[in-house]
């Protein structure tokens, strides 16, 4: 019996403004683990379309489908910032074909039952948490159609009544089962890391770990953590190398040094491949013992998460660092050559202008390589969002509003704790402004210059954020 053909895709997302992340595409790890657990299991009519590497958008992905390329089944992987094109395929395609059974998932799926199925019109089944096991039995109830779907773990539907439900989540994966995501059907020759990784082309991004035990009010990030064992990261470095020949890794793990004594077997494994590579982690789970180890297994890039230069808003984000930790280890990582990022958010719970001028004073003293200003974002499973829900700042239904359609909203003016929106994005603008527009910035950048590759991306980000500055920057449709 001929088995179901299932396509793949993530949904673009919106772009922020002063973030390059989306200069160039990366590969697609998440549908690229479903790809590889669907052809375990025998299900080898599977392809993965990266539409976003590709610049496709819904007519093409409609005509695509009418010309021969129709699935049985579209998964679509959507982050919170990209559910509303995920919606607006999903609703497309079902419309002009609707015996294909679509799923959702991905990092989006975090609101309540009702409320997806309410925004998300063409959409028949969501994955809830982790999604490659969950698929894979999906697909073996629809293809033996079977009409019991109540086994299939974090699946939410609904029944011939119309009845929505939601089953219990699963186990978490085993990160040692040795199934690697399915680089070899993804584009790889359109991938690039964005600035300021990818220098040493060409290059990946690599997950050894999933979660983080810390408890940072912001973040959502399970907190159980596991590990993929070394050997197997090594084995899947060998085979990358093999096959696209590969000089530099990002290693996308939360919190690359959270155990000091893995890290340590992982820079010592790494060290015998010859490769570049770059992680993040947090400034108090390395000292300089550590990050030489790192330093001469070929790290040359580190992003941390320093979030506020005041020590009151750390506190009140629960982010238990200190302000001396992140100097010390600034410090250690330009003594080591090691390129730092620091990612700092704005419009914090207390932000004011002096905590804000204490933001910029602060980032000249650390003398990072690179900065990110970001807006504190509204996570609907924070403990943050839910508690300025309790105090009234804005409801559930603006959480909805924002992620899922495009309805008028608080967020259309104001930030997660109150703050006129127009304020945080000055601040962000002066601050970006204030840091990357020196002469002794840009001087240092062209002396520290460690490929062709460098010079390029320093370009290419340069002009990506002076027309942010002016205001031309543009969004993902356009």
């Amino acid at each position: 019996m001929k088995k179901m053909s299932t396509v793949l895709m993530m949904a673009p997302c919106r772009r922020m403004r002063y973030n390059i992340s989306d200069l160039y595409p990366l590969p697609r790890l998440g549908i690229g683990s479903i790809s590889a657990f669907l052809k375990e299991a025998g299900y080898n009519q599977t392809k993965i379309w990266d539409i976003i590497a590709e610049k496709k958008w819904i007519p093409e992905i409609l005509e695509a489908f009418k010309n021969g390329v129709c699935p049985d089944l579209l998964g679509i992987s959507a982050t919170l910032l990209s559910m509303k094109e995920a919606f607006e395929i999903a609703e497309s395609v079902k419309n002009q074909f609707p015996h294909i059974h679509i799923v959702l998932g991905g990092p989006g799926v975090s609101f309540p039952a009702e409320v997806l199925f309410e925004y998300g019109k063409g959409v028949d089944f969501y994955i809830r948490g982790e999604g490659e096991e969950s698929f894979v039995q999906l697909i073996r109830c629809l293809d033996t159609m079977a009409s019991d779907l109540s086994s299939v773990p974090g699946l939410i539907w609904k029944n011939q009544q119309g009845k929505i439900i939601e089953n219990p989540s699963g186990k978490f994966r085993d990160l040692d089962d040795g199934i690697m995501s399915d680089y070899s059907s993804m584009p790889m020759q359109k991938y690039q890391l964005h600035p300021p990784m990818g220098i040493y082309p060409p290059a990946v991004i690599l997950e050894t770990a999933r979660g983080c035990s810390y408890s940072c009010t912001f973040c959502c990030i399970p907190r159980k953590v596991r590990f993929k064992n070394p050997v197997l990261v090594e084995k899947e470095i060998i085979r990358l190398k093999k096959q696209f020949g590969i000089n530099e890794i990002h290693f996308v793990d939360p919190t690359f040094t959270l155990d000091s004594a893995r890290t340590e077997e992982m820079t010592g494994r790494i060290q015998k491949l010859d490769i570049k590579w770059s992680c993040k982690t947090r400034v108090d789970l390395t000292d300089f013992s550590l990050l030489k180890k790192m330093a001469d297994s070929g790290c040359y890039l580190i992003s941390f998460g320093v979030e506020s230069a005041a020590e009151s808003i750390l506190n009140d984000l629960d982010k238990k660092i200190m302000i001396s930790q992140t100097n010390e280890t600034f410090m250690n990582c330009r003594s080591l050559r090691i390129r730092t990022a620091a990612y700092l958010m704005i419009g914090n719970p207390g932000e004011t202008d002096d905590t804000v001028k204490l933001n910029i004073q602060f980032v000249r003293q650390l003398q990072p390589d690179y900065v990110l200003y970001g807006i504190l974002q509204p996570d609907p499973a924070s403990q943050l969002t839910h508690d300025m829900i309790r105090k009234g700042f804005f409801s559930e239904k603006d959480l909805y509003r924002y992620y899922l359609s495009d309805e008028d909203n608080y967020f259309q003016d104001h930030t997660v704790c109150g703050l006129p929106l127009k304020t945080v994005q000055d601040w962000i603008r002066k601050a970006s402004r204030g840091f990357y527009l020196r002469p002794g910035y840009v001087v240092r950048r062209l002396t520290d210059l460690r490929s062709i590759q460098d010079l390029i991306n320093l370009g290419a980000g340069g002009l990506t954020f002076m027309k942010d500055f002016m205001g031309l920057g543009r969004l993902w449709k356009q």
